[in-house]
């Protein structure tokens, strides 16, 4: 899948958009944020994902730590021996945190990390019926600067996520979100998404 150069970021790396996610990827600076993990301890990918998932979906209904989702996800990458996002670079209230190496939506996996920058979805639902009738229903969803662990991938886009204070205060919960435009119809139902914003697509990797 080819990738259009964006604009560059804050460090003066190039900034790369999916044209088939609308993710955007950055290219870290030279000796500031690595992406290539040693596998020390000969421990997995594979196995990092399996403990990283099992930590997250442990959590469901709990709170982790001060109930941000930063701390969320930094205790389960942790827990499974994983680098986290200060291993990669600063760690403010407002970064786009790099928590692994990058890939794409279409090799994205459970117990991967989503990263996301003022992140929204907004589904539309229309009915018609052969009579005539109808309905038209519509929501959203939105996360304005937010990270989140990958539970499964649903395919066309979809992605369920574990997260931690969305919305805010709440406790680890699972949600089902969108990282692809897509137009659906089953029957006499068409289902319209669309998606906004910019999200980071991470493999986590072990220390």
């Amino acid at each position: 899948m080819g990738h259009t150069p964006g604009s560059a970021n804050e460090f003066g790396g190039a900034i790369e958009i999916d044209d088939g996610t609308n993710a955007r990827t950055e290219t870290p600076p030279p000796g500031t944020i690595g992406l290539d993990a040693p596998s020390g301890g000969g421990t997995s990918a594979a196995g990092i994902s399996d403990r990283i998932l099992g930590f997250a979906r442990r959590k469901r209904g709990a709170r982790v730590g001060n109930g941000e989702c930063f701390t969320f996800a930094d205790a389960a990458l942790s827990n499974a021996g994983a680098r986290s996002a200060s291993d990669y670079g600063s760690v403010t209230p407002d970064t786009d945190y790099v928590w692994g190496s990058s890939v794409s939506l279409s090799e994205l996996q459970a117990g991967d990390v989503i990263q996301m920058r003022d992140y929204r979805y907004d589904r539309e639902v229309d009915v018609n019926n052969p009579d005539g009738s109808g309905s038209n229903n519509s929501d959203f969803q939105e996360r304005p600067h937010h990270t989140v662990i990958v539970e499964s991938v649903d395919g066309s886009g979809a992605v369920t996520v574990l997260e931690q204070n969305a919305p805010k205060g709440t406790a680890v919960r699972r949600s089902q979100l969108f990282f692809k435009d897509s137009e659906t119809t089953e029957g006499h139902r068409k289902t319209t998404i669309k998606v906004h914003g910019s999200f980071w697509f991470y493999r986590p990797q072990a220390k």
